[in-house]
């Protein structure tokens, strides 16, 4: 794969860029990131007019990434030309929350096994749809898929996000990008650290927890809250993320290692359960976490260095890297001072293959057992793409 991979703060250098790497590359795919604001402006649909040649992924996001720089409400992406066998299949599907299972039945029979190459998904729906849908897809699926995605992130006041393909807006959906002949390899950063013992969910719904170990959820987060001054009651929607980006529940398989992790999202004072940012199926197993900017960028490193040794060992030179990241975590991680310093890491130790990514408000991936389909919250996800 030949790639250009870049990133610009505002919208005129960035459609000149684009402008040129469409008549010198002539690529087979561009997949952009951009602030959602693009999406509602003129400037949409001037870009897609020159770009119309081109297979083209747009998805909105609250900031984007290139090497070592993280820069908030930016456009920044890839520019792909296969140079081997790859090729490049994209399909769509839409109003996805309204029907379940059958776009679980379209997200199963579309994806590529991973024989024949590599899947990205971005969706622009709910993160409950989204991990709905990947639970069933997957349920019964290990180690013989790759894909690798996120749900697009906007920093709008009621959170609205977009995704377009070839100028057209995919609504309550998600757009699946099949990479024939393309290979590809990951590490998956965590960084929270378990606290105590592992829990039962006795009582759930959708993405709401009611009863852990039949104890109110009510008593496990006024632990949690003991020493930041703040009560349940105290949570509305838009502080309890922040409040408790440093203690998502971890989630654990039935192998009994630690799978996902999920971030609180809400708790309703009137019926005493926790919303989260995904589904929490009733019977779940999960820990109580805690964690803080020096043991993500802790864990970064770990990662960096396993990615690094995969490379070394497999002798696989990435084309492209991929880094699909959460934006409460590199919230957390800024308002500690620590504004990029994930990116810095990873490009410090892989300096020498180009790098592009985007911040999400959930990411997908495989779980350390290789089993794909799995729905993260506060997560670091590096892909590697090569072309066979």
């Amino acid at each position: 794969m030949n790639i250009a991979n870049f990133q610009f703060e505002q919208f005129e250098p960035f459609f000149d860029k684009l402008k040129e790497v469409q008549s010198n590359l002539e690529p087979d795919l561009i997949l952009f990131f951009a602030p959602y604001t693009f999406f509602e402006s003129k400037e949409f649909h001037v870009l897609h007019s020159a770009v119309r040649k081109t297979k083209c992924v747009a998805v909105s996001s609250v900031g984007t990434i290139k090497g070592s720089s993280l820069v908030y409400n930016s456009y920044g992406g890839i520019a792909v030309k296969f140079t081997k066998n790859g090729n490049v299949l994209i399909n769509t599907k839409e109003n996805i929350s309204k029907t379940i299972k059958k776009s679980a039945i379209f997200l199963t029979n579309k994806v590529l096994k991973e024989k024949k190459g590599t899947n990205l998904i971005f969706s622009t729906s709910s993160n409950l749809a989204v991990h709905r849908i990947l639970n069933i897809s997957f349920k019964n699926i290990k180690n013989n898929l790759r894909i690798y995605g996120g749900v697009a992130s906007s920093n709008a006041p009621d959170f609205r996000t977009y995704i377009s393909v070839d100028g057209k807006i995919i609504k309550d959906g998600f757009v699946i990008i099949k990479l024939q002949n393309v290979e590809s390899f990951n590490t998956v950063s965590l960084g929270f650290i378990p606290v105590g013992t592992t829990y039962t969910v006795t009582k759930s719904k959708d993405d709401t927890i009611y009863f852990l170990d039949e104890f109110p959820v009510y008593y496990f987060l006024s632990n949690i809250l003991r020493n930041t001054g703040i009560s349940p009651e105290d949570l509305d929607p838009v502080r309890t993320s922040e409040v408790l980006w440093e203690f998502p529940f971890l989630f654990i398989d039935e192998d009994g290692y630690i799978s996902h992790l999920l971030v609180p999202r809400e708790f309703d004072t009137e019926n005493q359960g926790l919303a989260f940012y995904g589904e929490v199926p009733q019977g779940s197993r999960i820990k109580l976490s805690t964690g803080d900017s020096e043991d993500i960028l802790r864990d970064v490193r770990i990662k960096a260095g396993e990615f690094k040794e995969i490379i070394k060992h497999s002798d696989k030179k990435p084309e492209l890297i991929l880094n699909i990241t959460c934006t409460a975590r590199n919230y957390l991680l800024a308002a500690d001072g620590f504004h990029d310093m994930e990116q810095k890491q990873y490009y410090e130790m892989l300096k020498e293959f180009p790098h592009s990514g985007f911040l999400t408000f959930g990411e997908i991936g495989p779980d350390k057992m290789g089993k794909p389909g799995k729905f993260f919250n506060e997560t670091s996800i590096l892909v590697g793409l090569v072309e066979r």
